[in-house]
C-alpha cells in the first residue's frame, strides 16, 4: 500500500474518534447500573463495590479522552505533514489540542506514568 501519510493519519484519527464516541455510548448505558448509591432503594450495594464502580466509570472516561486526544493528534499531524514538503515534522506542533498532560508527556517520549501516579481514590461530587 503506497499512499501519502496524511490520508492514512486522517483515517486512523477518524477510527479513534469513532472508538471514543462508542466508548462514551457504552459509559452512558452502564453508568446507571454502576453508579447506584450504597443501600439505595433499588438495591443494596456495598460501599466498596460502589467505589469500585465509580472508579470503573472514571477509567472508561479516561480511555475515551485518551482515544479522542490521539485522534486530535493524528489529525493535526496529518495537517502538519500536508503543509511540509520536506524536512522533519515537529510533533509538538500537533499537540495543541491535547487535553491530557500525561498523554502529551508520553507522546514526547517521557515514558509511562508510575503505577502509584495512576491509582487514586475516586472523588465523589
Amino acid at each position: 500500500m503506497m499512499e501519502p501519510l496524511p490520508p492514512l493519519l486522517e483515517r486512523t484519527a477518524a477510527i479513534l474518534a469513532d472508538s471514543a464516541r462508542l466508548l462514551l455510548e457504552i459509559e452512558d448505558c452502564i453508568a446507571p447500573l454502576l453508579s447506584r448509591a450504597p443501600h439505595s432503594a433499588t438495591a443494596c450495594v456495598s460501599p466498596a463495590t460502589f467505589r469500585s464502580s465509580v472508579a470503573s466509570l472514571q477509567k472508561i472516561d479516561l480511555l475515551s479522552q485518551t482515544l479522542e486526544d490521539l485522534s486530535f493528534w493524528l489529525d493535526d499531524l496529518a495537517t502538519e505533514a500536508r503543509a511540509r514538503t520536506s524536512g522533519t515534522l515537529p510533533p509538538e506542533a500537533a499537540m495543541t489540542r491535547l487535553r491530557l498532560a500525561d498523554l502529551r508527556l508520553r507522546l514526547q517520549g517521557h515514558g509511562m506514568p508510575r503505577e502509584d501516579d495512576v491509582q487514586s481514590e475516586p472523588m465523589l461530587f
